[in-house]
């Protein structure tokens, strides 16, 4: 293995294949990017960030406390609100960007590993416009995941780089990378073991020893994922380990053929195949059927078609003759490897929630990376049907097909996020003026506002609205949402999401808030409570069904 191979026409095309990634990968952001904001814990990050930068403390040390578990997250979140503020569209153009990286050094990882030239491309092509990268492209409280697999991929690459080369900085590139990757976020860390030591493995088969001078960066990157880990969950994290009793329920879940993903956590074999394989083509496939209608609009329709173009122009260009060609069997193995790793963590860490589109499906970017190959090894096995002539044809049709109707799929999600902003500031803007001689201290319970528009978050929490109601009114106020999980006793408002509880207390500083009809109510004590909630002319949401981690299904 290594980087070495990469010559002739092989290195050419494989950079015009990277260009191209990048090129599409961009494209793809285009009609939303400028039009995101905040959203869930996003404000209460910002307005974390602003007060300490009031306040002349420093924002990364003021931050870094609350994160100890991922203290590259921390560092992460708090440079971009020093490089950009309250300006949410360099956040999105720096996350876009190191999601454009990722694609493209996994292409060029797939091609380190000798998958063939086509293979590499589609299976990063595919992986790059999943729906399950929906939220980490647009939810910055995400945001360190993309960072955690771009660290995680420069970790392999350098690993590679050192076999070919033995240039110590390599190991010093390869260790700090996986540092830092696992620093921001966890779920990459079986990924990068396993190849080290994977690496370590092929090695002593070949030299029939441990050759310890080529295999130094697999023995330094295997031993840095094992402290960083245990340092990891056995010190910060330990009262997350799943309870070694509840083994033979973790093993009843993953085999539950009948587990509700809508609302349930855990591992589950049914709900990996529903969300990775089942929902995505019959998505796909709709799509497709909607762009060759022009139900998507002109815009969505020309990056689609212009997606579904520039992959069947790559996928048609020949292979290098000194490489071997397509191997579906080592694709799948490989896809299956890393499906089982991306989900790994979540033995230890029972929280996985499979979401097709919501803020649950930012866990599930390892297990795509792996769900990418896997499909397109399927989708080569399948043209095994047709005539060898035809096969290299029809593989790169469909897989431009697929492409374009991956793209219009993730369009249709993104747009719910790019129009969320304006809901939020339509109730920011009442607020501003309504709540205007609310005093400090005060607590708002908001009405009338539904909390997901599709699977974008408007308002759905204490945190999220209480920070955004205190920098608009420039002053310390706490808020909640009212929701089905929100029920009043004798003594307040109690509240529950996420498994945390809330109670508001009734008294003068508890106050009952709708923008849509200027009204504000203090909640004085139950009588005041229930007067409101059953009065007449209060007008109820009517919402459309959503989950807490999965909102509104689309």
């Amino acid at each position: 293995m290594g980087a070495g191979f990469l010559r002739g026409i092989g290195d050419r095309e494989r950079t015009v294949d990277a260009l191209t990634l990048a090129v599409i990968v961009a494209l793809s952001a285009l009609p939303y990017i400028g039009h995101l904001g905040f959203y869930s814990d996003d404000w209460d990050l910002i307005a974390g960030f602003e007060a300490a930068a009031r306040s002349g403390h420093s924002v990364i040390a003021t931050t870094l406390p609350r994160y100890d578990v991922r203290p590259v997250q921390a560092i992460y979140l708090a440079l971009l609100h020093g490089a950009f503020g309250l300006s949410p569209l360099g956040y999105h153009i720096i996350n876009t960007a190191v999601i454009v990286a990722s694609t493209v050094l996994l292409y060029l990882l797939l091609s380190g590993l000798r998958v063939s030239r086509v293979e590499a491309f589609a299976a990063a092509l595919i992986f790059a416009l999943m729906p399950q990268l929906s939220t980490v492209r647009v939810w910055y409280a995400a945001f360190q995941i993309p960072l955690s697999m771009l660290l995680a991929l420069v970790a392999m690459h350098a690993q590679l780089h050192w076999e070919q080369s033995r240039r110590w900085p390599w190991v010093v590139v390869a260790v700090a990378a996986t540092c830092l990757s696992i620093g921001a976020y966890e779920i990459f860390a079986p990924v990068i073991g396993a190849f080290a030591a994977a690496t370590l493995l092929l090695n002593v088969r070949q030299y029939r020893r441990l050759d310890f001078g080529r295999s130094l960066a697999a023995i330094a990157v295997l031993a840095s994922v094992v402290i960083s880990v245990g340092l990891k969950f056995l010190t910060q994290r330990s009262a997350e380990f799943a309870d070694p009793h509840d083994a033979l329920q973790m093993v009843r879940v993953f085999l539950a053929p009948h587990y509700d993903w809508r609302v349930s956590y855990g591992l589950n074999a049914f709900a990996a195949m529903q969300i990775y394989f089942l929902y995505n083509l019959r998505d796909w496939s709709a799509v497709l059927v909607w762009l060759l209608t022009g139900k998507l609009g002109l815009l969505v329709t020309a990056i689609a078609l212009a997606t579904g173009i520039l992959a069947w122009w790559r996928l048609r260009q020949p292979e290098d003759r000194e490489l071997p060609g397509s191997h579906p069997g080592r694709l799948l193995l490989i896809g299956l490897a890393i499906f089982v790793l991306g989900h790994a963590t979540f033995l230890i860490v029972n929280s996985i929630m499979f979401s097709p589109t919501g803020i649950g499906n930012r866990v599930l970017v390892g297990g795509a990376v792996g769900a990418a190959l896997i499909l397109v090894a399927l989708l080569e096995f399948a043209l095994r049907a047709a005539p060898p002539s035809f096969r290299k044809s029809l593989f790169g049709l469909l897989i431009a097909l697929l492409a374009a109707s991956a793209v219009g799929r993730l369009e249709l999600i993104e747009r719910f996020w790019a129009e969320a902003p304006e809901l939020q500031k339509r109730v920011l803007h009442a607020a501003k003026r309504d709540l205007a001689q609310l005093p400090a201290g005060s607590t708002v319970i908001l009405d009338g506002v539904c909390p997901y528009h599709g699977p974008a978050i408007v308002f759905e929490n204490k945190g999220d609205i209480s920070a955004a109601l205190s920098m608009t009114l420039d002053r310390k106020v706490g808020g909640d949402t009212v929701s089905p999980r929100m029920f009043g006793t004798d003594s307040g408002l109690d509240s529950e999401i996420y498994g945390e509880w809330a109670h508001y207390p009734y008294g003068p500083k508890l106050f009952v808030y709708n923008p849509l009809q200027h009204l504000v109510v203090p909640l004085t004590d139950a009588v005041a409570a229930t007067r409101y909630f059953s009065r007449a002319h209060r007008q109820p949401m009517r919402c459309p069904i959503g989950y807490v981690g999965q909102e509104v299904l689309v």
